[in-house]
């Protein structure tokens, strides 16, 4: 049941709930700082020192605690690269501006006159906010939300009318990115995602000027309904798939958007930040386990300012399974030629015990995504994150693998902080179908993205299905047919791996191979706190590959799953794929076909595509024969008539072109310019 609309604005957003749990994490990190700074600013703990972010992060809830004077003392030993005589950073320049809106009646004058002299020089071009990298044009959308942040706020405070005009520019490219797609580029990211509603939500909430507070309000309810839609109400987790995702974010532990969504929504989410400050010795954090930089980057969500629209209300509540969200969302080019500008397709597939996520494309620079994604219980409540267990595929080089501890160092400096390495990156294009709870996955390695990178010496090129251990095993497997105790061992081309992990059924089926004679070994492994599925598409001497060679090298997978409720045992679920069939060859491009009978449980399915591995879009991919719709956005139960801007008129962006030159103070790129509007 859907609780009453009243009571539940009162416990999410900035109403009563929200209020009292945020009060209350950012009352304890005043109170674990003690142990990391002194009364006068400086850092006394032997984990990883504190970037400035850190610092005024921290310093917000410092400042709302009552605790001015020591916020001071700590913002004020923060410092800010300079270029030239302009100090510039994206993180330090705009959390000052959202601060000085906040707390600046608290400050010392020194403290005020030195943020203020800050957020002055995030209005200038070079370096500055105004530049063209901190524009929605494809990539990391938190970064131009932040910078619209400082140059509304910032500017409305500081009398700079350039800059709100500026920052209303940048709200309105937003606003017509989400007329033609159903989502951002940087899609449903558990690490920034979190960063641009709160950018939008405190534009929405604090701007004087009318069009920029209705922009920002209504890129904030789009975010959040989309957010809404991939969140499991039974486990408390955002689903996959993600554009930009660390090794936190794979566990599904405590995570940027967990963090955020617990402030908002209680105890339905796992994991709560309160357990930072009694951290569990398996709990996984980012930056290798450093516990001051999570508490400070969550006191920065703790401190926002949040409307969720009744729609996204509804769907974090409850949802009828299967749920099923689609959106559209366009991607930038890599700087090299391999990786153009597209459009991705995301799909998520909610059901009780998992949920299936997958995106046509991958984000960027390809090394930070999960273009396929499974969540699902391990038992029949979750209680904390240890009953959530996840899926998912990297292709490594030279030895990579998940789980490798890592502790914090600086030059021959170690730290104390000690944990996951942050991010195992994947160096694949990655193309998916998705049909239900079915995924096609196809892959083609470049270890890098341009061709004296991809001349770098390799010793292996693996992909991996990774099966997160963290909370449990898999408790029961079968390869080609046949029972096996361990997870260990080859598997023969062909095979299917199938295998129980509390409520999920998963079965694997690698589509690996070389020009090679000799098929591509394929063996089980395990490491710390994951099992995975290790194809090899080379291991030997460390040599340097030619881009002709990295064509010819081809990975992906047939993922089936199904809860443990569909099937009496696993090997009837097994018994589904026996009489599957495979055609995968390339001549001119892949062409892959998978055809799976009617079973017990299912219906006959057919995928099919032809993909030219290096490609950014297929040349067809069907399911049952139909070419795969591109809806802007499909969500169950939600018409396009409450997802705002979709129904508007149509409103050109006035002209508007500020750039004299398309450099940064930190490149010098080849730009061109043709035509400007004056």
């Amino acid at each position: 049941m859907v609780e009453n609309q009243a009571e539940q604005r009162s416990n999410s957003g900035n109403g009563q709930g929200f209020r009292e749990r945020t009060q209350r994490f950012m009352a304890r990190a005043v109170d674990a700082a003690g142990q990391w700074y002194d009364r006068e600013g400086e850092w006394l703990a032997d984990t990883t020192p504190p970037h400035t972010r850190e610092r005024y992060w921290l310093a917000g809830a410092m400042y709302a605690a009552g605790e001015a004077e020591w916020a001071d003392a700590i913002v004020a030993k923060g410092e800010t690269e300079k270029y030239g005589a302009i100090r510039f950073n994206i993180f330090n320049t705009n959390i000052a501006a959202s601060l000085l809106v906040a707390h600046r009646d608290k400050m010392s004058a020194a403290v005020r006159q030195e943020l203020e002299r800050l957020v002055r020089d995030g209005f200038s071009f070079k370096p500055g906010n105004r530049q063209p990298d901190f524009q929605f044009h494809g990539y990391n959308d938190n970064m131009p939300a932040k910078a619209t942040v400082g140059l509304i706020l910032g500017g409305e405070m500081l009398g700079c009318e350039d800059a709100v005009d500026y920052g209303l520019w940048n709200l309105r490219q937003f606003r017509a990115m989400l007329v033609r797609n159903g989502i951002n580029s940087e899609f449903n990211s558990p690490t920034y995602s979190g960063l641009t509603i709160r950018a939008m939500g405190e534009i929405a909430a604090q701007a004087q000027n009318e069009e920029a507070r209705l922009l920002a309000s209504g890129i904030e309810q789009r975010l959040w309904i989309d957010l809404a839609a991939r969140f499991h109400p039974e486990m408390g987790v955002l689903a996959g798939p993600y554009s930009r995702a660390y090794t936190v974010d794979t566990a599904a532990h405590a995570s940027c958007i967990s963090s955020l969504l617990w402030f908002c929504l209680g105890d339905r989410v796992h994991p709560s930040p309160m357990l930072l400050f009694d951290k569990p010795d398996d709990l996984v954090l980012h930056h290798m386990g450093d516990v001051p930089f999570n508490v400070a980057q969550f006191c920065w969500f703790a401190g926002g300012h949040y409307d969720i629209p009744d729609t996204a209300l509804r769907l974090f509540d409850a949802k009828p399974f299967p749920f099923r969200a689609v959106a559209s969302c366009e991607l930038g080019a890599g700087e090299g030629t391999d990786f153009l500008a597209r459009t991705s397709r995301i799909e998520t597939v909610l059901h009780r015990d998992f949920a299936l996520g997958t995106s046509s494309a991958p984000f960027g620079s390809m090394d930070q995504n999960n273009s396929y994604f499974v969540t699902y219980k391990r038992q029949d409540q979750v209680e904390s994150y240890r009953d959530i267990g996840t899926i998912f595929t990297k292709l490594a080089v030279n030895g990579d693998v998940p789980g490798t501890k890592v502790r914090a160092r600086d030059g021959d400096r170690e730290y104390a902080n000690v944990g996951e390495a942050d991010i195992l990156s994947s160096w694949a294009n990655t193309f998916t179908i998705q049909s239900g709870s079915t995924a096609l996955v196809l892959t083609h390695p470049h270890p890098s993205f341009d061709e004296a990178a991809a001349r770098k010496p390799l010793s292996a090129i693996r992909e991996q299905i990774i099966l997160s251990t963290h909370g449990g095993d898999v408790e029961e497997l079968i390869v080609g047919g046949i029972p096996r105790k361990d997870w260990s061992g080859e598997v023969q081309h062909g095979e299917w791996i199938v295998c129980r992990t509390g409520k999920l059924l998963s079965a694997f089926r690698p589509m690996v191979y070389t020009p090679s004679q000799r098929p591509v070994s394929i063996r089980l492994e395990s490491k710390g706190n994951y099992n995975f599925i290790c194809s090899s598409l080379y291991e030997g001497e460390e040599r340097s590959f030619a881009r002709d060679e990295l064509r010819f090298l081809f990975g992906g997978f047939v993922a089936e799953h199904a809860s443990v409720s569909e099937y009496a045992s696993l090997a009837e679920f097994a018994e589904e794929f026996e009489s599957a069939q495979f055609t995968d060859y390339y001549w001119t491009t892949r062409r892959v076909r998978y055809r799976r009978p009617a079973g017990k449980a299912r219906p006959p399915l057919e995928l099919e595509t032809s993909w030219s591995p290096g490609a950014m879009a297929t040349r067809y991919a069907t399911i049952n024969g139909a070419r795969i719709e591109q809806p802007i956005a499909a969500i169950d139960g939600v018409t396009s008539e409450e997802l705002p801007f979709l129904n508007e008129p149509f409103a050109s962006i006035p002209s508007f072109f500020p750039w004299e030159d398309l450099t940064v103070a930190w490149g010098e790129w080849p730009s061109a310019i043709g035509d400007r509007e004056e």
